[in-house]
């Protein structure tokens, strides 16, 4: 375990894992935001996170001199929309949080992304740090400074991008997640695999029982090689303009629109697993994945027991109207992240809207 510093648009953002790094949240803050001198840190989690993590978090920062501020919204997806950071928007002004409060993330994905959200858009921009407690956030949605809230329109439509000073990793938090967020939580970190290095595919087939119990070792390594993963790519694409970063939503156009169309019933990484599934299928009709990487990206997937097919059916008329609300269109049309083997992401837009629909409904 160790610390990893990473160069996103001109912004350090330094990540360290450790166990312990919650307890030493204080001082590390001091290390990374400037001095304290009674500044305010003001901590947004979930409810249920900040009942696990909260009281010692909140010791840390009065122990490093800051002003602790919490703030707790109900977990779950629901929660994440503008109201609530209007209302969030509302406790700063009521306390007096200044342009030189440290906004502090508690928690998984939604909290990461709607804090986040908060501290780009708050007095114009204040410093930001995350605290991340989901498998999830730790080997993705904490790296790279992407925030956003979600409309009815669709997921994460208005957001911006606001780099963290900090993600403080500790792997112990992990052991209180239920099984079924800990299998989610690996979607993203095999997406990477077949994405960039068959190598790291390989070490998810070969070591599944050790990762799914977090064995110590092998969680660190894991944690550790999807930072560097997604920081390399963000390091040069941080705004998503040279096209490097988009690769990053393989399984995402069709995994995003299953999940505004389940209504969040399904955890993000299982949507992303369904439309990384998808997406192979889409690649092979499109001649360039064959029938063996198809399996063998399925057959991984089924390993830390992830969906490779629907749990209940939805019209293809609702999945296709999601896509076309989603924030990567182009000209009307989804865009899509496709293989051209394992380890050799391409994107294609203008894909024929009957293959598209003939992969969604190989899920089905």
């Amino acid at each position: 375990m160790g610390v990893i510093q990473l160069i996103v648009d001109g912004d350090l953002t330094t990540v360290v894992v450790e166990a312990g790094a919650l307890s030493a949240l204080g001082e590390a803050l001091v290390e990374h935001c400037g001095p304290s001198r009674g500044r305010a840190a003001v901590v947004i989690t979930d409810e249920t996170v900040g009942g696990l993590y909260g009281a010692g978090i909140g010791a840390s920062l009065v122990g490093a001199g800051w002003t602790p501020l919490s703030f707790s919204i109900r977990p779950g997806e629901q929660s994440k929309r503008l109201t609530t950071a209007g209302v969030i928007y509302r406790f700063l002004s009521d306390n007096r949080a200044g342009r030189d409060s440290v906004i502090v993330a508690l928690g998984g994905g939604v909290v990461s992304d709607l804090a986040g959200f908060v501290a780009a858009t708050w007095m114009r921009g204040v410093d930001f740090a995350i605290c991340p407690t989901s498998l999830e956030s730790c080997v993705d949605a904490s790296i790279g400074g992407k925030t956003a809230v979600n409309i009815p329109g669709g997921k994460n439509l208005v957001g911006a991008f606001h780099q963290p000073k900090l993600v403080a990793i500790d792997p112990q938090v992990l052991v209180t997640l239920p099984f079924r967020d800990i299998c989610a939580g690996l979607a993203e970190s095999i997406k990477h695999g077949i994405l960039f290095s068959e190598d790291f595919l390989s070490w998810h087939e070969e070591n599944a029982s050790a990762v799914l119990s977090l064995a110590g070792s092998f969680v660190g390594e894991l944690i550790e090689r999807n930072v560097v993963f997604k920081g390399d790519i963000v390091s040069g694409d941080a705004k998503e303009q040279s096209g490097k970063r988009i690769l990053l939503n393989f399984g995402h156009t069709i995994g995003h629109a299953i999940e505004s169309c389940c209504g969040f019933s399904l955890r993000h990484g299982e949507c992303v697993s369904l439309g990384m599934v998808a997406a192979s299928r889409l690649s092979h009709s499109s001649g360039l994945l064959g029938e063996s990487e198809v399996l063998r990206v399925e057959s991984v997937l089924s390993q830390y027991d992830l969906p490779v097919r629907l749990p209940e059916a939805m019209s293809w008329d609702r999945i296709r109207d999601a896509m076309l609300r989603d924030k990567k269109a182009t000209a009307g049309s989804p865009r899509f992240v496709l293989l051209d083997g394992i380890g050799c992401p391409v994107v294609r837009d203008g894909v024929d809207e009957n293959d598209v629909r003939a992969a969604y409904e190989s899920l089905i």
